[in-house]
Order: C-alpha cells, then structure tokens, then sequence
C-alpha cells in the first residue's frame, strides 16, 4: 500500500533505476565499495554503504576520502572501483528483481514507454542488464555518462523522460533508494518505492506514493490497464 493518497493520476512512461530496481545487485555493489575502500585505509559503515545508493561513484569518493582530491584523482579512483566492480559482475551470482521482466513485457504489450535512469557507468549497466536477459527490453537508457549531476538531482529522469518525449510530471518512476526517491520527487514525477536495499521504514520516511516489495507486489493502479498506467494518447518516439 502507498504512504500517501496520490494514486489516482494518470501515468504516460515509466522509468526505472537499475541497481535494486531491475538486477539485485545492491550486496555485490556494498562489496566492492568495502573491499575498495578497505584497501585505501577507509572503513566504511552499513550506514554509509546505504548511502551509496543512486549516488554517482565520484561523490561517494569524496565524502570519504576528502573533498580536496583533485577531478583527476577522482576519475582515476572511480575508474579503479568501477573496473572492480565490472570484474565481479561479469562472474558473480545475479538475478533480476522477481517480476520486472514480466512487467516490462506487459508494458510492451500495452504500449507503455519505458526507459532506464541509472547513475551507473553505460558499460556496467550494459553488462547488468546482459547478465540477466534484459539487454534488448532497456533501448532508452540514461547513465552516467549522460548527466552532469548526481541523485538526488534529478537531472537523469528528467532527461530519461525527455528521451521519451514524455513530461516527467506524467511519469512513474521505480525506485530502490533514498536518493532516487528524492530525484523522482524533484524532477516532479510520482515514485514507487521497491523495498530490496532499503528498510522499509526509511523508504516510508520519503513518502513515496507507493511501497512494494518487488513487482509481484505492484497495485492494479501501476499495471498497465489500470486505474493509473496508460499508454499515452499522442505519438512519442
């Protein structure tokens, strides 16, 4: 059920953060972070890992290890962690989030727009979606490449909904984290808070228009059809 009463608006697009969202990859992401910063004299807490949820991987670096490193320092930092991360993900054990590819298909099916708002690297987030079969259901992607700002800015769904052509105020967005509810809140489209890194009270604490467990536990207004989710009425591209 949803902590608010804003579930009675029509939606035209969806769009989804990756990591927690479509491929559980949150413990494999909080690895790398601790063995990464471990190796460079930096223990991180449960707490702070948290906060590297929807966080772009630069200001992560510098809350932990000083804002006075250089733009070049923290390029070749985040090249270290991400190429770290890119070596598990190829070989580790991952799944997608149960239920998205059924709802993605359904969305097809209804003609519902999606695309993708991850701060994740393009190469990362190509290989995520390859590893779980998803690759050829994400063609509009935004990443980390596309965008200057970090979440909570909401510069990436604002850009994944203009990649749809579609206003992000009739936008639904899918989201695992703190941060991330927060950009969808700021970009001025509703959010779904799906509870698979998060607490579910530290989630409810953002006010999300609706709480679920995953896409199995989705309310008839977020499926397509529904009350809620429709395929828009003009063209888009």
């Amino acid at each position: 059920m949803s902590p608010s009463t804003s579930n009675s608006a029509l939606f035209d697009a969806v769009l989804f953060d990756l990591d927690g969202v479509v491929i559980d990859t949150t413990e494999l992401h909080y690895r790398v972070w601790e063995e990464f910063s471990r190796d460079r004299g930096y223990a991180p807490t449960r707490e702070e890992l948290l906060a590297t949820n929807g966080r772009r991987a630069g200001e992560t670096l510098r809350a932990w290890f000083g804002t006075q490193l250089s733009d070049e320092e923290v390029e070749a930092l985040t090249n270290d962690r991400e190429r770290a991360f890119h070596r598990l993900l190829a070989h580790e054990p991952v799944v997608a989030v149960p239920g998205v590819e059924a709802y993605l298909r359904s969305l097809r099916q209804a003609g519902v727009p999606w695309a993708l708002g991850t701060s994740a690297l393009a190469e990362n987030a190509e290989l995520a979606l390859e590893r779980v079969g998803l690759e050829d259901l994400f063609p509009v992607r935004v990443t980390s490449r596309d965008v200057t700002w970090g979440k909570p800015h909401p510069e990436v769904y604002l850009k994944a909904a203009s990649a749809l052509g579609v206003a992000p105020e009739a936008c639904v967005v899918f989201e695992d984290a703190v941060a991330g509810l927060r950009a969808a809140r700021a970009a001025g489209a509703a959010c779904v808070a799906v509870a698979t890194s998060f607490p579910r009270h530290v989630l409810a604490r953002e006010k999300p228009d609706w709480l679920v467990k995953d896409f199995r536990d989705l309310p008839a207004a977020l499926r397509p059809g529904g009350q809620g989710l429709m395929a828009p009425t003009g063209p888009h591209p």
